[in-house]
């Protein structure tokens, strides 16, 4: 592997260390190293105190716990999120290995950082040698079930065809029914590490559920002892590797979902240094969690129904992905769901049914490359459409049923298109420079998304703003003062005045 350190510690019969001998080649960023340890005194079933800290180049630090691989092997696994000389120091009660020190030296590859939540409801690759250099990531994923069942073969040729249709992440469960005769073995979490391994090879942040639905994790581990013990086993080896934590599966399907991910959240916060993003995997929100103040972005399973991420996108701060097609749906339903999810302000990470489906996906994020996605939020001022906008800079809006369309605007030139969604081909209209455009889609035999955008404002905008160009940042549910402007008719009272003697 890649980066491994092997320390070889050789114990006799009640004696400590005779000798050590350190061996690093250069590793590069975002790759897992190891510190290799043989103890024969030590095995599986006993905890071991045995940890290491590590200083980056800028001087930040993360304590790593070691694990246990079987026989007499453990291991102390740490990934270098920047490019320079990382120093590390060994404590532990054992003898001899207190206060071992080593380096090694991660070389610099093309991948900006860390993923957190930006902007509000985004996201952005952050850099850890300077943590106001923000790189906007653009979410697709896909939910893979029989994570632990599918073979390796099968799972890379699942990245390999996902990664060239611009998927970048790939949402599966750690442990399922299936697995949970063996879920505590190193076998076990070898075979998982090899395919997050070559996920992130390929580039695709994998989207990991420890469990599965239905009360399972219960099940498996009933006690908090049971929990501790497996929580810090598999975080000391997974936490190594570019992952979102998603907590259980369907956690409404469990009796105390909402307290057992408080609890994984604490074993996140203690045993993750690299801090990596998390939520859970949800049957419908996870947006009653926001409260509890551990997740980083929100999750939904929602089908035909857009009003509750809808909802939510005006009252959290926080970014949304959605699972939209978590059933199976033919290719204009999923398409329909997909470009709905998207103008409530959520980014797909969901179950795909076909490779139509993938395709609509990749046709989905060619689109959206080219626009501003981390700033764009949802738009209001247009009918027959919903849409999303940077005002004065961007409009889409999507129009499901064909039709007129009525979009009022920013006072500027803009360019505009008419875009099918099936196939990715567009319609380029005249240059737009009225405050308030009317048209209709190229045909009425399928949804369309109208674009209006001031491009070359847009390059110049790569320039000077790298992320964010609001100058009073993304702005959260204001009161609607303009009666024209309210999108409901108020049916009572009918006078201007409330009763405080009647109920209206």
């Amino acid at each position: 592997m890649l980066g491994r350190i092997l320390l070889t510690l050789f114990f006799f019969a009640l004696a400590d260390v005779a000798e050590a001998q350190t061996v690093c080649p250069p590793t590069p960023e975002f790759t897992p190293c190891d510190l290799v340890f043989d103890i024969p005194t030590a095995n599986g079933n006993q905890t071991l105190d045995l940890q290491a800290e590590f200083r980056s180049p800028h001087q930040s630090t993360g304590l790593v716990k070691a694990f246990w691989d079987g026989g007499t092997r453990w291991v102390i696994r740490y990934t270098p999120a920047e490019s320079g000389s990382y120093a590390w120091r060994v404590t532990s009660s054992l003898p001899g290995l207190g206060g071992k020190e080593g380096q090694f030296t991660a070389t610099q590859v093309d991948k900006p950082g860390w993923l957190r939540a930006a902007n509000v409801h985004h996201f952005a690759f952050v850099d850890a040698a300077n943590s106001n250099n923000l790189t906007p990531h653009l979410w697709m994923g896909a939910v893979v079930p029989g994570f632990a069942a599918m073979s390796l073969t099968l799972w890379k040729s699942l990245v390999d065809t996902r990664a060239s249709q611009h998927f970048n992440h790939l949402g599966v469960t750690l442990v399922d029914e299936g697995s949970a005769s063996n879920f505590q073995t190193p076998e076990f979490f070898r075979a998982a590490e090899e395919k997050l391994s070559y996920a992130n090879q390929k580039g695709i942040l994998v989207d990991l559920a420890f469990f599965g639905p239905n009360g399972l994790m219960d099940r498996l581990l009933p006690s908090h002892n049971d929990r501790q013990k497996w929580f810090t086993y598999a975080l000391s080896r997974l936490a190594a590797y570019d992952v979102t934590w998603q907590g259980i599966e369907g956690w409404e399907s469990y009796d105390n979902g909402r307290e057992l991910l408080k609890e994984i959240a604490d074993y996140l916060s203690t045993l993750d240094p690299y801090k990596h993003t998390r939520s859970t995997r949800t049957n419908v929100s996870s947006g009653p969690l926001v409260d509890d103040g551990w997740l980083r972005y929100r999750s939904y399973q929602t089908k035909d129904d857009d009003s509750i991420g809808a909802v939510d996108q005006q009252i959290y701060q926080l970014p949304a992905v959605n699972n939209f097609a978590n059933d199976a749906v033919d290719a204009d339903t999923f398409r329909y769901r997909l470009w709905n999810a998207t103008v409530d302000g959520q980014y797909p990470s969901t179950a795909i049914p076909n490779e139509q489906a993938a395709n609509q996906m990749k046709v989905w994020y060619e689109f959206m490359e080219g626009t501003r996605h981390w700033e764009i939020e949802p738009f209001f001022d247009a009918d027959n459409g919903r849409g999303l906008a940077l005002d004065g800079v961007e409009y889409i809006i999507y129009v499901e049923k064909p039709g007129p369309v009525t979009v009022r605007l920013e006072k500027h030139g803009y360019d505009g298109r008419w875009f099918n969604p099936a196939t990715g081909q567009s319609v380029k209209l005249k240059e737009i420079k009225t405050e308030v455009f009317t048209g209709e889609p190229p045909d009425r035999t399928h949804d369309w998304v109208l674009q209006i955008s001031r491009e070359s404002h847009k390059t110049g905008m790569l320039k000077s703003y790298k992320f964010d160009s609001r100058e009073e940042g993304i702005k959260l549910q204001e009161i609607e003062g303009n009666p024209d402007k309210v999108p409901f008719d108020v049916i009572e009272p009918s006078g201007d005045s409330i009763s405080l003697g009647k109920p209206a």
